[in-house]
C-alpha cells in the first residue's frame, strides 16, 4: 500500500489519496475526506459517481458533497473506480461488481471496520446497490437517479453511447459542449465554469463499457459473472434506500429510477426536485454541482443517512 498523501484544506479537513490494487492488478483511486474535530460515530460514507465522472463530481474547486459531509462531521470517501479520474482504463461494466467494488471495501474496512452508507450516482449506482447485496456491507443508500427497468434510451444517450461513449469529444467543441449539457445539465442552475470543468474532467468510455452500457438501456438488465444479474440482486435488496431525482436528466429519466421502489425488498423513499418547489429540475451533474443544490440536495442526503439503524 501506499503511504496516504494528507492535504490540509481551508475546510479543516485532511484530504488524503491512496492507491488500491484489485485482485487482477488493476490501481483504483480512493480519495478520503477526515474532518478534524469531533467525527460523527455514523459509519463511513463512500460516494460513487456515473460513468466517465470521477471525484470533482463530489469535490470541485473546494466544494461539493464530500467536502460539504465532511464538514458535518462525517468520514467520506470518494472512490473512483476502472475508467473514472485517476484509475486504469475499464473495458467491462461487470468488473465494477465483481473486482472494483470489493477492492474498495476491502481498504475502506481496513481503515474503519463495520457496515458504510453509500451515495452513489447514476448506472455506477446501481450496480453498487447490486454489489450491497453481496461485496459491499452497506447500512443506508442514498440513489441519485439510478436506473433499474428497461426504458428506450434518449436519442441523445443513444447517439453519445453507439459512437463510443467519447466524452473527449463532448468537451471540445461548441457543439459537442452543447450535447453534454443537454444529457448532464438540461436547463440547470449551474454555473457556467462549473460546467466546463466538470466537462473537461471526464474521461472516455471504453468501446466494450459504451456497448454494455447502451445493451443495459435497450433489455433493462445486465448479466454478471457469477450467474446473477443486476435485476435479480436489486429484488434481493434490502437496505433503506432515498432515490433522489431530477426532472430534467437526459441520461437517466426519471421514469427508468422511479420502480427501484417495488422492486427492492428495502423501503425506498422517492424525493422528486423540480423548478416549482426548489427552483432548479435539476439534471444528471447539477443534481450534485448546481447552485441549488447544497440547499436542497445535500440537507436531504445528511439527513437520511444520519437516521438509525
Amino acid at each position: 500500500m501506499l503511504s496516504l498523501l494528507l492535504l490540509a484544506t481551508p475546510a479543516e479537513l485532511k484530504v488524503s489519496h491512496r492507491k488500491v490494487i484489485t485482485e487482477d492488478g488493476a490501481s483504483l483511486a480512493l480519495h478520503r475526506f477526515l474532518p478534524l474535530g469531533r467525527a460523527s460515530a455514523l459509519p463511513p460514507v463512500l460516494l460513487l459517481a456515473d460513468v466517465g465522472f470521477g471525484r470533482p463530481l463530489f469535490d470541485f474547486k473546494g466544494g461539493g458533497l464530500a467536502r460539504w459531509l465532511a464538514a458535518r462531521g462525517r468520514l467520506v470517501y470518494v472512490a473512483e473506480l476502472r475508467g473514472q479520474g485517476a484509475s486504469d482504463a475499464g473495458h467491462s461494466l461487470r468488473t465494477v461488481v465483481h473486482l472494483d467494488l470489493p477492492a474498495i471495501a476491502k481498504a475502506i474496512a481496513a481503515e474503519r471496520s463495520g457496515p458504510i452508507d453509500l451515495v452513489a450516482q447514476g448506472f455506477m449506482g446501481t450496480l453498487a446497490i447490486a454489489a450491497s447485496t453481496r461485496e459491499l456491507q452497506v447500512r443506508r443508500v442514498v440513489a441519485l437517479s439510478t436506473p433499474v427497468v428497461q426504458e428506450e434510451p434518449t436519442e441523445l444517450a443513444r447517439a453519445f453511447l453507439s459512437t463510443g461513449g467519447r466524452f473527449t469529444s463532448l468537451a471540445s467543441s461548441p457543439e459537442g459542449f452543447g450535447m453534454f449539457e443537454q444529457l448532464f445539465a438540461l436547463g440547470a442552475e449551474i454555473e457556467p465554469s462549473v460546467m466546463r470543468g466538470l466537462a473537461g474532467s471526464t474521461r472516455d468510455l471504453s468501446s466494450g463499457v459504451s456497448s454494455e452500457l447502451l445493451a443495459w438501456m435497450e433489455t433493462g438488465d445486465l448479466p454478471l459473472d457469477d450467474g446473477t444479474s443486476v435485476v435479480s440482486r436489486l429484488k434481493e435488496s434490502d437496505r433503506p434506500t432515498l432515490l433522489l431525482l431530477g426532472l430534467a436528466d437526459g441520461f437517466t429519466p426519471s421514469e427508468s429510477c422511479v420502480p427501484l421502489r417495488g422492486m427492492t425488498k428495502g423501503k425506498v423513499q422517492i424525493q422528486m426536485f423540480s423548478r416549482v418547489v426548489e427552483g432548479d429540475d435539476f439534471a444528471h451533474a447539477s443534481l450534485l454541482l448546481g447552485r441549488r443544490a447544497p440547499a436542497f440536495v445535500y440537507p436531504s442526503i445528511e439527513r437520511f443517512l444520519a437516521a438509525t439503524p
